[in-house]
């Protein structure tokens, strides 16, 4: 039911102000969309006439349609609920111009509905406790790809979640873009599982903890489900539809891959931070480690891309692996592997799951594959709950270190390779060897390293852009610094001022002494004095001397440039410092060679733990699919038996290629109960039960 105020009249759709224009059928046809696809098609809520959902009509008003000055009737998006009865949502105008904001809203009236009828209670339907808070908003954009399929990713949230997945799942920092986690627990459970996390959750709990104990996990089977879904980033392979059901034409994965292609090609500055970038340990040639920047938070990850330096068809790549547990010895826990991909970005090959410290090996086969990821999933063996925005400095982080043979990782290729998609049009600088496009001003003066990159902008004076610092226009002068892998967007940079490790700059200023560092991401502030900001901060204009680590909020202690020093207790850091391991700890136990060989991949065709195993619709009361990733040229068989261990059926039992496998099978003939498919690919054995209903 659509409300709107006295200053656009009874017919808004003639309103003289474009802005405030709208045609009221149009919204309401619009939000009938999403509630089809979110009630009658997959019943998110109980629509019986019993219930307050049934009774009362979701409530929109149209904010800023009032000549009343009251600021409760402004607002661009954003919902809650009337007197714990219904669902309401408050929306600009401009908001209601096509489905994105309001299918978005609609799934968060939903929400409310949850607590309000589905699981009242206290601290139930992740309602009103902070480390579930941040669930609503990227719950929300999973529901909007349900309802509208094109935009299950935009470019507004993959720029910010290509840029973050080292933090925490759950961070703040990126709450509207964690929703690939989701894709991946639908095509495991079916998408009414998604819905049951928000019907049966308890008080307080985590939604991983959710997941956690509804599917009966401990908390090392929660994290080895978990890295199934890390291992599909780097091709982001994600091949559902909205009806859960996997399409390798038509699925949530193309489109985010075509989201991230249109990223790369119009706004490459965002590509910055998607891939992570080791430290050498000093004095090795293969040595690395994860620092503080880098460092995965709790059920966070890194990718890293290797160039083999192999030669022939087979390239093989061995990595040692061992985590520094002394930093967080309790929680410390990771799981790792490898992923190839083909020309198009597509999935070839997943790895098996690793999870202790100790070797691995996996080749790239350049005949029909192009691309070789090493995966690694910070995977806590405790977890933890942290309040929202608690800071960079209050998250645990899990460093590691890799010994790395026969490839490069990204960052430690030939320099006119590395971000080669960038290198168009230009030349290389003369003092220092890096990459300047013919569209930017650099003054011989300038020192750009050969690794950095200058795409457009003006830079004069004594400026240094170092280490793999990306400048993307403004203004740099005088003996301004950026460094590490900081990247600056039309930002104004002079004095003695210093961007670096994974900054982000855009728009905005920074002069004198002040020094952007860490994770910090800033938009159009100015900063001066002796200003320092880092950890995962994102504030405003401030040349107040202080050290700024955190997103300003009640609960960290800190607000808008305060002031506070180093020695604040916000600003210190729970993890401890950790020593680089030695090189006879980190030695192969013998000297990796070229030569592929069988790896644990060859009895690891369907990955550890079920984790990229898939039989849905499940329940059933017709067809099964049965679906999986075949990671080497094998037979599999798959049997089917009744409750009682009588064995029914042969499923399946040839040998397939490498790639994604779908096989069909009509159960509508048995008996209701329950059903146990066991799959076994080479030396491996996969359980998986499912209900014919």
């Amino acid at each position: 039911m659509l409300y709107w105020g006295d200053k656009v009249g009874t017919n808004p759709a003639a309103y003289a102000d474009a802005t405030l224009r709208f045609t009221p059928k149009s919204v309401a046809d619009t939000l009938e969309h999403s509630f089809k696809r979110y009630i009658n098609d997959l019943k998110f809520i109980n629509n019986a006439p019993t219930t307050n959902f049934g009774k009362y009509k979701i409530i929109i008003m149209m904010m800023n349609t009032w000549n009343s000055t009251d600021p409760r009737l402004e607002a661009f998006a954003q919902a809650s609920s009337f007197s714990n009865t219904i669902g309401a949502m408050f929306v600009h105008p401009q908001a209601t111009k096509d489905g994105g904001a309001l299918s978005h809203e609609f799934a968060h009236t939903l929400q409310m509905m949850m607590s309000i009828q589905e699981n009242p209670g206290n601290g139930t339907a992740f309602a009103g406790y902070d480390w579930a808070s941040p669930f609503y908003e990227g719950h929300a954009n999973f529901m909007r790809a349900q309802a509208y399929p094109q935009w299950a990713e935009i470019d507004g949230t993959l720029t910010r979640w290509i840029q973050t997945r080292h933090f925490m799942w759950s961070s703040n920092r990126h709450h509207y873009t964690n929703f690939h986690l989701m894709y991946y627990v639908q095509e495991k459970e079916g998408f009414d599982f998604t819905r049951r996390m928000w019907a049966e959750s308890k008080n307080q709990e985590h939604p991983l903890e959710t997941i956690k104990r509804l599917k009966g996990f401990t908390q090392e089977q929660l994290n080895d489900y978990l890295w199934g879904y890390a291992q599909r980033q780097p091709a982001f392979d994600y091949p559902i539809q909205w009806n859960s059901q996997i399409n390798a034409t038509s699925n949530f994965g193309k489109t985010i891959r075509n989201t991230h292609t249109l990223i790369k090609n119009n706004m490459p500055r965002y590509t910055s931070r998607q891939y992570t970038l080791l430290t050498k340990v000093e004095g090795t040639t293969d040595q690395y480690y994860t620092n503080n920047d880098w460092a995965p938070q709790d059920y966070g990850m890194n990718i890293i891309p290797l160039y083999p330096t192999c030669a022939g068809t087979q390239k093989k790549v061995s990595i040692k692996f061992k985590g520094h547990t002394e930093v967080n010895p309790t929680q410390a826990g990771w799981r790792y592997g490898f992923v190839t991909t083909k020309a198009d970005g597509t999935v070839s090959r997943y790895s098996p799951m690793y999870n202790t410290d100790g070797e691995a090996s996996f080749d790239l086969n350049t005949t029909t594959e192009s691309g070789i990821f090493l995966v690694v999933f910070s995977a806590p063996k405790v977890h933890v709950n942290y309040n929202m925005d608690v800071g960079y400095p209050k998250q645990r982080r899990y460093p590691y270190e890799l010994k790395i043979a026969n490839a490069n990782p990204e960052g430690f290729q030939p320099a006119a390779d590395f971000r080669k998609f960038l290198k168009t049009n230009g030349r290389i600088h003369s003092n220092g060897g890096g990459w300047v496009s013919n569209s930017a001003s650099v003054a011989a003066s300038v020192y750009v390293g050969p690794y950095a990159i200058v795409r457009r902008g003006t830079i004069s004076g004594n400026a240094r852009i170092d280490g793999y610092a990306m400048v993307d226009g403004g203004t740099i002068s005088g003996s301004a610094i950026v460094r590490d892998n900081a990247c600056v967007y039309n930002a104004t940079l002079s004095s003695n001022a210093i961007v670096e490790g994974n900054a982000w700059m855009e728009g905005g200023s920074v002069a004198n002494t002040a020094n952007i560092k860490g994770n910090a991401m800033l938009f159009a502030g100015n900063f001066g004095g002796s200003v320092v900001v880092g950890g995962d901060a994102e504030i405003g204009s401030c040349s107040t001397a202080g050290v700024y680590l955190q997103f300003p909020y009640w609960r960290n202690g800190r607000a808008e440039c305060d002031g506070k020093g180093a020695n604040d207790v916000s600003n210190i850091d729970i993890n401890p410092a950790f020593t680089n391991f030695p090189a006879a700890t980190m030695a192969f136990s013998s000297t990796p060679t070229c030569t592929t060989t069988a790896t644990l991949s060859s009895v690891n065709s369907i990955l550890d733990s079920e984790v990229d195993l898939s039989v849905y619709p499940n329940p059933t009361s017709g067809n099964i699919n049965i679906s999986f990733m075949q990671t080497d040229l094998q037979k599999v068989t798959i049997s089917l038996f009744d409750i009682n261990g009588r064995k029914l059926n042969v499923i399946a039992n040839q040998t397939y290629e490498i790639g994604r496998i779908d096989i069909p099978f009509n159960c509508s003939h048995l008996v209701k109960g329950v059903y146990l498919l066991r799959i076994q690919t080479g030396n491996t054995i996969v359980n998986k039960s499912f209900i014919k209903q």
